[in-house]
């Protein structure tokens, strides 16, 4: 019996620790060279809602994001980015769904999204070439409708259609 128990241990520590997530990623780059890296904690993120403007639509969204992270590899070395690309493509996504993925002229953009229910608790856009690297991470509480609503006002914007 012991012996049955410390098999699973073993199995379970051993899982835990190929597992990555977005934080890992962006703890990994932060102080690399010609990175720039920006962290909206949630008190500034509590912050900025008092400045918002009642009528925009975008507010639900800025309301449920409790913080955000970028990271820009733009001037960055080339062995920096190269390890970036490779560490997003190795990356296990495991809780994660996927939205789009576009792969085009050797430009990877990938957006993706822990969902419970019908709201987003993490958001992450990784973008990859071999010019430039980025990352994106919103956390929150953002309602999928709300979402939508957005995605819908801009569509009226491009198009000129309601």
């Amino acid at each position: 019996m012991k012996r049955v128990i410390f098999t699973i241990i073993v199995i379970c520590a051993c899982q835990m620790s190929f597992a990555q997530d977005m934080d890992a990623v962006y703890n990994e780059f932060k102080n690399e060279k010609g990175v720039e890296s920006v962290c909206v904690s949630p008190f500034l993120m509590k912050f900025t809602r008092l400045f918002m403007d009642d009528d925009d639509k975008n507010n639900a969204l800025i309301k449920g994001a409790h913080s955000v992270r970028v990271l820009d590899l733009e001037d960055s070395p080339k062995d920096v980015k190269k390890r970036f690309s490779q560490k997003v493509e190795q990356l296990p996504l495991h809780g994660y769904e996927t939205w789009i993925q576009v792969k085009e002229n050797g430009e990877n953009v990938k957006i993706i999204a822990k969902t419970q229910d019908d709201t987003i608790h993490e958001l992450v856009v990784l973008t990859t070439s071999k010019d430039d690297c980025a990352l994106v991470m919103i956390k929150g509480k953002i309602k999928n409708d709300d979402i939508q609503a957005i995605i819908e006002d801009d569509k009226i914007k491009i198009d000129g259609r309601k």
